[in-house]
C-alpha cells in the first residue's frame, strides 16, 4: 500500500465529519456519517449466529485516530450477554469492533471479531496500539461476507487468509507500527514480506567563527522511507499461526457440543476430531465461510429443518482409495463426508472444489432421504419413479444413468452425470468466492476436475477410462486445454497440505 507524504491535501471525510467540533454544519455531517454507518452494517445477515443475535455498536462512543498518513474511526462492539471460550491457548473473553479506515482518498469498513493468544495484553480496543497484542482478527464486510483472518504478533499483521480484501487492513496495521528486526522469524519459506524503514533526520543551519559557533538554525527534518522485500526464514516446521487459527475455528464447551465462533458454520454440522484437528481442511472450511453459495448449501443440514446430519471426517475409504474425498449415502439419517488425507497436497482453491463437489452430492442426498421420509434412501426404481414430480432432474438422471444401464452402476454415478450437466456454475460460483485472484478457464478447468469421470483422462483424448457424458461429449481440444489448464494451475501453487 502507497502513502503519500502531503495527506492534507486528500478528503479524510469521515474522520474529519465524526471529529468532536462546535461547528454546526460538522454537526451536521458527523450524524450524516453516523447514520450511513448504520445503515450500512447489517448484523442480522451475518452466518455467526453470535454477532447476529447477541452483538450490538456503541455508537456513541467513536475512537479518532490520525496517524501517518491515514485517519481511523473505530467503535467498540460488546455482546449483550458475555460467552467465554473454553480454550487452553485462547483468552475467555472475546472482543468486537467496527471500524473505518482512509487512506489517500479510499475509505474501506470492517467489523472484525477478535481472539487473544494466552501470553497477550487484553485488547486495547484500537489497532493502533497492538505492539503487545498477539491473536487473531476474523474480518467481515458491513453485510457479513466472511473476509477472512489476520493473526496479529506485537503489532505485525499477517494475512493469513491470503485475501485480497484484507490487503487494505493489513498493510494499514504494518505501516504503524515499523518492526526493528529486519529478520522477524515467521516460518514460510515460499513467501516473501514488505519491510518498511524510516530514517528521519534533522537539518541545521550552523554559523561558526574561527571553529566558534555563533548560532544554531532548525531548517526541516527529511524523512526517508525505505522499503524492502524480503524471504521469510526458514526456520520453523509449520505455520503457527494457521494452526492457531484452525484452533479457533472449531472448539467445544464442556459438554461436547460445538460452540458458537469463528464462522458460525460449524454450527450446523458435526466434526470427527480426525476433521477438526486437521489445520488445511478447517482453515478452508472456514474460509468458505465467505462463500454466500456454498452457506446455501450447508444450511440445509441446519438442525432446525433439516432431516440429515451432516458429518465431516478425514480418512481412506477402501472402496475409492485414490479418492479426494467421498460422500456416503445417508445410513440413520446421517451423511458423512470422508476426505482422503492423502490428497490435500493440491492447491487450498482445489480443497475448496473438493468442499463444493461434495456438499453437492450431500445436497442432494438430502433431498432424496426427505422424500422417502425415511432414516436411509430406499434405492429402488418405484422410489425414483415416486419423486418425479418433486425432483424432475434427479429422477431422470438416476433413471437414464443407473436403472437404464443393463450393468447396474454405482449410485453416486447419476449424481456426477446430473453435476457434469447443470453444476459446473455452481462450483465455478463457490470457487470465486472463496478465491476471486484466478482467471475464468482456471476456475473452470478446477471445476471440471472430478465430474470428468472415474480415473485419471490421457494425454492424447483428455478422456479418463470412464467418462462422463458431459465430458465424454465435450471437444477434444477443450478437453485437453481444461486439463492442460488445472495440471498448470495444481503444479504452480503452493499445496494446503505437504
Amino acid at each position: 500500500m502507497s502513502r503519500i507524504t502531503n495527506y492534507l491535501t486528500g478528503a479524510f471525510l469521515l474522520f474529519l465529519l465524526l471529529s468532536c467540533t462546535n461547528d454546526g454544519n460538522d454537526k451536521i455531517g458527523k450524524t450524516d456519517s453516523l447514520n450511513q454507518l448504520r445503515e450500512e452494517l447489517h448484523l442480522e445477515k451475518f452466518s455467526n449466529t453470535n454477532i447476529t443475535g447477541n452483538v450490538e455498536v456503541n455508537w456513541n462512543n467513536s475512537r479518532q485516530t490520525e496517524k501517518k498518513d491515514v485517519a481511523i474511526v473505530e467503535f467498540d462492539a460488546k455482546e449483550k450477554f458475555p460467552s467465554k471460550l473454553q480454550s487452553s491457548f485462547l483468552k475467555a473473553e472475546m472482543n468486537y469492533q467496527l471500524i473505518s479506515i482512509e487512506s489517500e482518498g479510499e475509505l474501506k469498513n470492517y467489523f472484525i471479531e477478535i481472539f487473544s493468544y494466552n501470553d497477550s495484553e487484553t485488547y486495547s480496543k484500537t489497532i493502533t496500539k497492538l505492539d503487545k497484542f498477539r491473536g487473531v482478527f476474523n474480518v467481515f464486510s458491513l453485510n457479513g461476507q466472511n473476509l477472512g483472518s489476520i493473526a496479529i504478533d506485537h503489532g505485525n499483521a499477517r494475512n493469513i487468509s491470503e485475501s485480497k480484501a484484507l490487503d487494505f487492513l493489513a498493510e494499514t496495521i504494518n505501516s504503524l507500527y515499523v518492526s526493528s528486526g529486519i529478520t522477524k522469524k515467521i516460518p514460510l519459506c515460499d513467501k516473501t514480506y514488505t519491510q518498511v524503514v524510516e530514517q528521519s533526520e534533522d537539518r541545521y543551519r550552523v554559523v561558526s567563527v574561527g571553529g566558534k559557533i555563533l548560532s544554531v538554525e532548525y531548517m526541516d527534518t527529511v524523512v526517508t522511507r525505505t522499503t524492502t522485500i524480503l524471504p521469510y526464514p526458514c526456520d520453523g516446521s509449520g505455520d503457527k499461526d494457521a494452526i492457531i487459527l484452525q484452533r479457533v475455528a472449531h472448539y467445544y464447551t464442556g459438554d461436547g457440543k460445538s460452540y458458537a465462533g469463528v464462522s458460525g458454520l460449524l454450527d450446523a454440522i458435526i466434526t470427527d476430531p480426525s476433521f477438526s484437528n486437521n489445520p488445511c481442511l478447517v482453515a478452508v472450511f472456514t474460509k468458505l465461510g465467505g462463500s454466500p453459495t456454498f452457506q446455501t448449501y450447508l444450511k440445509r443440514f441446519d438442525a432446525d429443518f433439516s432431516v440429515a446430519d451432516l458429518k465431516l471426517s478425514v480418512g481412506i475409504d477402501a472402496t475409492h482409495s485414490t479418492a479426494s474425498a467421498v460422500t456416503y449415502q445417508p445410513v440413520n439419517s446421517l451423511i458423512e463426508i470422508k476426505f482422503n488425507p492423502e490428497k490435500l497436497n493440491t492447491p487450498p482453491l482445489n480443497i475448496a472444489k473438493n468442499f463444493a463437489h461434495e456438499i453437492l452430492h450431500a445436497e442432494m442426498f438430502e433431498k432424496l432421504l426427505r422424500l422417502s421420509a425415511k432414516k436411509e434412501i430406499p434405492w429402488s426404481q418405484e422410489f425414483i419413479e415416486s419423486i418425479r414430480n418433486d425432483e424432475p432432474q434427479i429422477a431422470e438422471y438416476y433413471t437414464r444413468y443407473l436403472y437404464d444401464i443393463p450393468i447396474g452402476g454405482s449410485i453416486s454415478d447419476p449424481q456426477h452425470e446430473y453435476m457434469a450437466q447443470l453444476s459446473i456454475n455452481t462450483i465455478k460460483d463457490i470457487l470465486k468466492q472463496y478465491d476471486n485472484t484466478q482467471s475464468e478457464d482456471v476456475y473452470t478447468a478446477i471445476a471440471w476436475w472430478g465430474l470428468m469421470g472415474i480415473g485419471e483422462p490421457d494425454d492424447i483424448t483428455g478422456l479418463p477410462p470412464q467418462p462422463t457424458a458431459a465430458w465424454a461429449n465435450m471437444p477434444q481440444a477443450e478437453r485437453l486445454k481444461i486439463v492442460k489448464t488445472y495440471l498448470n494451475f495444481k503444479n504452480t501453487n503452493s499445496p494446503c497440505q505437504q
